[in-house]
């Protein structure tokens, strides 16, 4: 297995407190927000992170997120903390911000990853009966961008059954 990262991601936190976003509802995010001053990461991260439809998880140093080759059920979007992903001997740093499981639990599909986290993890947590339930209820047309988007991203040649 490679000891060197691979890939690392996770949106500036620090840089989003200095700016005023210490809490997604409050005037100041919300003026933030509108403002243009953030990124697009930035700005899904203000969102997902105060989505109130999703639950908020904690998981301590050393625990497991997830494992490569068990289901895929529920796909997590970090809030704050750092976690280490390991996929065929590559290493990814995964910060706030990083969305993982996703992609496979659209597709129907194992984890790609095992996921530890290497500090305390706060997560909000998106169960894929719940997501795929409103995938259903979406015309064909961001069905179909979601198909290629989730297919682009897992490097599948054809689509799963569960994205058909």
């Amino acid at each position: 297995m490679s000891s060197e990262v691979t890939a690392s991601f996770g949106v500036d936190i620090e840089r989003l407190h200095a700016l005023g976003a210490v809490d997604p509802y409050s005037n100041q995010s919300l003026a933030l927000y509108a403002s243009g001053q953030l990124s697009s990461n930035e700005r899904l991260y203000l969102t997902l992170w105060g989505c109130s439809e999703l639950n908020l998880s904690l998981f301590e140093p050393k625990a497991r997120l997830c494992s490569a080759d068990k289901a895929a059920e529920d796909a997590y979007f970090i809030v704050s903390g750092n976690a280490v992903g390991l996929q065929d001997g590559h290493v990814y740093r995964l910060g706030p911000g990083s969305v993982i499981g996703l992609a496979e639990g659209l597709a129907g599909i194992d984890y790609a990853m095992t996921v530890v986290a290497v500090s305390a993890v706060q997560v909000r947590v998106l169960p894929m009966h719940s997501v795929n339930l409103m995938l259903q209820n979406m015309s064909g047309g961001l069905r179909g961008i979601i198909r290629s988007l989730v297919m682009r991203t897992l490097k599948l040649e054809k689509p799963t059954p569960q994205l058909l």
